[in-house]
């Protein structure tokens, strides 16, 4: 057993050195979780939905092959014969860099819908913490209810051999017995929630699991007060990212567009003599689209994008004003937890002296009104309250810390 204790420790302090890790078996839960989740896989595919942008980009890139052809009617006669037949063919290209700009903004929504998935991680992993603490409370109540039944079984021994040796009442034995069947009624009550807590774990990883492993063995690193990795903050960062590339990608539709052609006219016979009599003209040409009449509708578009950024910008100051609330708030709860064990560990400490002198009173003692027995019982109730008050303050203690790892996004 000690063997057993020295290697679980170990394994604890290298988690410790390789991250955030809370302890093996709840860093396992979260690692099945994270995979399972269909939340996280649906943010995987919109990653991959939001990426696949950059194909559309090519494609709209290019306009069409404007293809043309024309017959001559009326043939115009040039000096080398008349144009019988014209095709023309041309395709409008943008102007330079203007791809690349649009490349940013789709690299910038692929690192918002990354933000996405890390906030749905981030979630996934509180969740799984939230409901791990809770069923670590869970045992330890369980733990202390059936402690204390065995302590009130003894009671129940102590109260039937004074009463058989008429120093006791007894009222005595049916009051322990009345305690021990309320005792039985909190056990069973902690079992149900058990199963219910493994239930809803089950659903929470995605994944079967037969026996849960629990351990008050934790470890977070709590020092650091930086909230510049959450998620939440980093996607308003990246979708300002994403509008200011695309005011500078506006800014480049704005430019003209370069048309590229190609005109073929077949020429007919004529009479004339010339050296290039009857051969057929092939005409490169190029030229520019410039949006003249279409300037309000990107100068429009580029104000609205700035406007935008405006607005994301008092976005994101008013979340880290939020963020640090909910910061602070994790901090005090977290004092308090602590202030709450130490208290109740002397309170316990002082309890348990007190069950001891006041077991050996009613023992020892002759006492026919039983009210030595009543304080027994009194005494063992409120170290069973102080237990289950110091378990939650545990979990108390343990859900702010897993607070502050959300918020920080770790």
């Amino acid at each position: 057993m000690k063997q057993l204790k020295k290697s679980i420790t170990l394994v604890l302090l290298l988690f410790a050195l390789t991250g955030n890790a809370q302890n093996p078996f709840l860093d396992n839960y979260i690692s099945v979780a994270l995979e399972n989740n269909f939340g996280i896989q649906a943010q995987n595919q919109n990653i991959q939905a939001v990426a696949s942008e950059k194909e559309i980009i090519k494609g709209e890139a290019t306009s069409n092959l404007d293809v043309m052809y024309g017959y001559g009617v009326s043939p115009i006669e040039t000096r080398n014969g008349p144009i019988d037949h014209k095709v023309s063919a041309g395709i409008m290209l943008p102007w330079f860099g203007t791809r690349a700009k649009q490349y940013d903004v789709v690299n910038h929504k692929v690192e918002k819908a990354e933000q996405q998935k890390h906030q749905t991680e981030n979630t996934v992993k509180y969740t799984v913490r939230a409901l791990y603490f809770q069923m670590l409370q869970n045992q330890k109540d369980l733990g202390s209810a059936r402690y204390n039944f065995e302590i009130l079984k003894s009671f129940e021994s102590i109260a039937l051999t004074q009463y058989e040796n008429a120093k006791g009442s007894l009222v005595d034995v049916l009051r322990v017995q009345m305690q021990i069947e309320e005792a039985q009624n909190k056990i069973n009550a902690l079992i149900a929630d058990s199963t219910l807590f493994n239930q809803q774990f089950g659903l929470v990883l995605n994944h079967p699991t037969k026996k849960i492993e629990l351990s008050d063995q934790l470890i977070f690193n709590p020092d650091s007060t930086s909230l510049g990795n959450n998620p939440l903050l980093l996607e308003l960062e990246a979708n300002q990212k994403v509008v200011n590339a695309e005011i500078q990608s506006v800014a480049k539709e704005a430019s003209p567009k370069i048309k590229i052609a190609l005109d073929y006219s077949i020429i007919g016979n004529t009479q004339m003599q010339s050296d290039n009599a009857g051969n057929n003209a092939v005409m490169p040409m190029i030229g520019l689209s410039i949006p003249v009449f279409n300037a309000k509708k990107y100068n429009g578009r580029k104000e609205q994008l700035v406007l935008n950024n405006q607005s994301i910008k008092l976005q994101k100051q008013e979340l880290q004003n939020a963020l640090q609330s909910e910061y602070l708030k994790a901090q005090n709860q977290r004092e308090d937890a602590k202030r709450d064990i130490n208290l109740i560990d002397q309170q316990i400490a002082k309890v348990d002296q007190a069950i001891k002198i006041q077991r050996e009173i009613y023992t020892v003692g002759q006492n026919t009104q039983g009210s030595a027995f009543i304080e027994l019982l009194r005494l063992q109730m409120q170290r069973l309250e102080y237990q289950f008050k110091i378990h939650k303050a545990e979990q108390s203690k343990n859900d702010a810390l897993a607070k502050i790892d959300f918020l920080q996004g770790v």
